[in-house]
């Protein structure tokens, strides 16, 4: 008996300092000091299946705090200003570009393929132990649009094992932005589909006015991968739509996350047919009453801030909105995290 229990002990220790063993990084196509690593998440009903986490670290070994960034639908991370900011206001900076999706794609997947928003678990709770690992003590998760719709199922999934400690969804996916009548057939048919027939796929959907918005090869100021945040989307799979679905109709029913959630959202919504400088003055892609409307009731401590003139993803808002974007958030957190 002693030997078994000195063979445990062994075997206890052997795992720890394996599991505790530095990952490795290499230099990202960001540069200046970005790196990334690649977390392997196995094999799913495509095959092999990756996602990417990067980082960069504050140049103040003191900080122990930090933020998880988790991008939107065709997307991926590239806001670096936003990364600088956090890191300025004394957070370790750290973003997943989850499976299927910007560093992550493997070839022959369809780009962001998924059948269940679950499926984006597994990375997202190796990141965080990662950022645990590497002395992080209060960590923010963040999500973007569909990040922040997998981000607030996931919170209340994680009730009572959260590895975080506060929300921020900026202009989370809470809704479809389709008319009343298309919200009331098309979509539980192609959610339908999805359960039966997955793989099915059909036409994307054009951003392209948004994208042109953004992007500084047409009206934007931002320079990015076009192939992995494209104008328009080639294919999506019925899979995708049914897991979209079914997260949106949990979220509309009401969640009970139980960390700080801060939600911010532009206090207009628009769907122009034409280029418009408008486009640089609210957002393009979802609706944002519905938006604010379901947010009230995903926790019991939400606090919802409408920014004026803002774009889809906020941060990417013209400077003056994107300043007033960082003050409003930098000054909620001040109030719920600690100094470092």
């Amino acid at each position: 008996m002693k030997k078994l229990t000195a063979f445990l002990f062994v075997l206890f220790i052997t795992f720890t300092a394996f599991s505790q063993i530095k990952r490795t990084y290499v230099p990202d196509i960001l540069g200046d000091g970005f790196q990334k690593t690649t977390l392997d998440m196995g094999i799913d009903y495509n095959g092999p299946v990756v996602a990417t986490l990067i980082r960069k670290l504050s140049p103040d070994t003191t900080v122990h705090k930090a933020v998880l960034y988790i991008h939107g639908y065709d997307d991926y991370f590239f806001q670096k200003e936003m990364a600088e900011e956090y890191i300025k206001h004394g957070y370790n900076f750290y973003a997943l570009d989850l499976r299927k999706c910007g560093r992550s794609i493997l070839p022959g997947q369809i780009k962001f393929d998924v059948r269940n928003v679950v499926e984006y678990y597994g990375e997202i709770d190796e990141a965080l132990q990662i950022i645990h690992q590497e002395k992080n003590h209060w960590v923010l998760l963040s999500g973007h649009s569909m990040g922040g719709l997998v981000v607030s199922v996931y919170a209340q999934d994680r009730i009572g094992k959260e590895n975080f400690d506060a929300l921020f969804l900026n202009s989370p996916f809470f809704d479809w932005n389709v008319s009343p009548i298309v919200r009331a057939t098309i979509l539980p048919l192609a959610a339908s589909e999805g359960e039966r027939h997955p793989e099915k796929t059909r036409q994307g959907e054009d951003y392209s006015l948004y994208g042109e918005s953004l992007n500084k090869n047409f009206h934007g100021e931002w320079n990015y991968n076009l192939e992995w945040k494209m104008l328009q989307v080639p294919v999506m799979t019925y899979g995708w739509i049914s897991a979209m679905y079914d997260a949106i109709k949990r979220v509309q029913n009401g969640l009970q996350i139980k960390k700080p959630v801060l939600v911010m959202i532009s206090d207009r919504s628009i769907q122009p047919k034409k280029w418009t400088n408008e486009l640089f003055k609210a957002d393009a892609i979802l609706n944002v009453k519905n938006i604010k409307k379901y947010a009230a009731n995903i926790a019991t401590n939400v606090q919802i801030i409408e920014i004026h003139d803002g774009m889809h993803d906020l941060v990417l808002s013209p400077k003056p909105v994107r300043d007033h974007v960082y003050q409003e958030l930098f000054n909620y957190l001040s109030n719920i995290s600690p100094k470092k």
